[in-house]
């Protein structure tokens, strides 16, 4: 007996980009901003399509357009760090949003052990070095083999529905 196809996999519909943007709206996530270093540029981009891969072996993937700075920067750096910012930090996300010829003007971060920029009063940063790339339409997916994090005590800056949020304060039982 042959299986009944499910209903909308013969023919998937066109679906619009401005429409799948405006679906991912709904998706809360944390902002960070992926730092490299590479050929003696520094380069930032901020970022939320980042998530866990592996705990063991400690992996992450990000990500990252491959029209801006940073992709080629992470191509040919072979590292790159996930600052995940903190609450306050919302102005550096903003800046790093931005197509900026020297972002980290003015800024404090310190070298990491990859030589990619780890952002002060980060609620954590991790250190990658370029594990696998995939193509992915416009984007690459970069897989990092997490080497180094340094953690914070902070609460997350949030990214939903095209502004950035903060968690709301617990409330008690």
């Amino acid at each position: 007996m042959m299986a009944a196809a499910c209903p909308g996999t013969l023919r998937p519909p066109a679906v619009d980009a401005e429409a799948v943007k405006a679906g991912m709206r709904a998706l809360a996530a944390g902002v960070t901003v992926i730092t490299t270093c590479a050929d003696g540029r520094l380069n930032g981009m901020t970022a939320t399509a980042v998530c866990s891969v592996s705990a063991s072996p400690p992996r992450l993937l990000a990500v990252v357009n491959r029209a801006t700075a940073s992709h080629g920067l992470i191509a040919r750096g072979a590292a790159f760090a996930v600052n995940i910012l903190a609450a306050h930090q919302d102005r550096l996300a903003a800046r790093f949003a931005q197509r900026l010829d020297q972002p980290f003007e003015g800024l404090a971060f310190a070298h990491g052990e990859t030589g990619c920029p780890l952002l002060d009063e980060a609620a954590a940063s991790l250190e990658c070095r370029l594990h696998d790339r995939h193509e992915a339409g416009t984007h690459t997916i970069f897989v990092g083999e997490v080497v180094r994090v340094r953690t914070a005590d902070a609460e997350p800056l949030l990214y939903f529905a095209g502004a950035y949020r903060r968690l709301a304060p617990q409330r008690s039982a």
